[in-house]
Formats: structure tokens, sequence, C-alpha cells
């Protein structure tokens, strides 16, 4: 699905490679962006398009709910198959554009996403780990340090998110005191 924020690629060999400029990268990114804010709105279309409509109560004289409006599961399935398709469709060009984006760091020197596999040593035929560099390589690991592993080992997420749970407990045991200490006095 091309878009007209899509950069056109030249053909022929004989160009010279010409990276894109930091306001062109910009734009693209931008038009990531907007993007995602179209895809957002291809998922509530198929989510309606599942949803079956709420009853509603009427203001006439006998109070009954009026009922739904009857469906139609044919419409539903295309509509659902459409928003689907242009969903799946928006994510691919997304995610084509990211890498892109993602390469460009890494053609600057931002980040780095070489994978130092473990090599065979020349002399001896044995494997050796790579050096250890203090550059990210895009996946956790910051030299022989693996980031996710080191934030694993630490128990302060936890124990926040355990003091909010107490503190929750708390509030609600304080509402329901004041609840039932209203009640008694009315």
């Amino acid at each position: 699905m091309a878009t007209l924020d899509d950069v056109v690629m030249a053909d022929s060999q004989d160009e010279q490679y010409q990276p894109f400029t930091l306001e062109e990268n910009i734009n693209q990114l931008n038009a990531i962006d907007k993007s995602i804010v179209e895809l957002m709105a291809h998922t509530a279309t198929a989510l309606n398009a599942l949803t079956t409509p709420a009853t509603t109560k009427t203001s006439d004289t006998t109070g009954e709910a009026s009922r739904p409006p009857a469906l139609d599961p044919a419409s539903q399935k295309d509509a659902f198959r459409s928003a689907t398709n242009s969903f799946l469709t928006l994510l691919h060009s997304i995610d084509v554009r990211m890498k892109r984006q993602v390469l460009a760091l890494e053609e600057v020197g931002i980040v780095n996403l070489s994978n130092a596999q473990r090599q065979e040593s020349p002399n001896t035929g044995t494997t050796v780990a790579p050096k250890a560099s203090p550059q990210p390589n895009g996946v956790g690991d910051v030299g022989t340090l693996d980031v996710g592993w080191l934030n694993s080992r630490s128990t302060r997420v936890e124990r926040e998110m355990e003091a909010e749970a107490w503190q929750d407990a708390r509030e609600l045991l304080e509402r329901l005191k004041a609840k039932q200490t209203a009640e008694n006095e009315g």
C-alpha cells in the first residue's frame, strides 16, 4: 500500500547512493506515526464489526428497553475482513519503514546491530567468545552484561508494586469503613 509519504526508490544502478537527510528521516518517522493512528482506526473498525449493539432504555410509557437493530452477519463479516486486511497491509508497511529507520540509525552509528557470533580460533580450532564491546548490540546486551538479566535480579519494581497494592487495599478498607459508619448513623 503506497502512500504519499513513501520515498520512491530509483531502479537504476548508475545513481550514487545517497543516504536520507535528517529532515527526510524525521518526515518518515512522522509518516509512520500517522500510520500508527490509522492502524488504531482499523482496529476499532474491526472490533466494532464484531460487537453487538447494546440495548438502550427508551422514554416511552412502557419503560421497556428497545431492541437492538437487526444484525446482518454477512455485512459484519465483510466489514471485519476489510478492516483486518487494511490493518495487516498497513502493519506490514509500518514494519518495513521502521526497519529502514533502524538501519539508518545503525548507519550513523547510533545503534550497533552486528551479531558477533562465537567464532573458531584459527590456531586451536576451539570456539572463543567475541571481544566485549561497550556499545549496545540492539538486543539488550552491553559488553558481556545482559541488561535484562541484571534488571530481573532487582526487587525494586516488585517492592513498589506491593506498596501500591497495600495502599490501594488501605484506601478500599477506609472507604468501606466510612460507608458502614454512615449507614449505621443514618
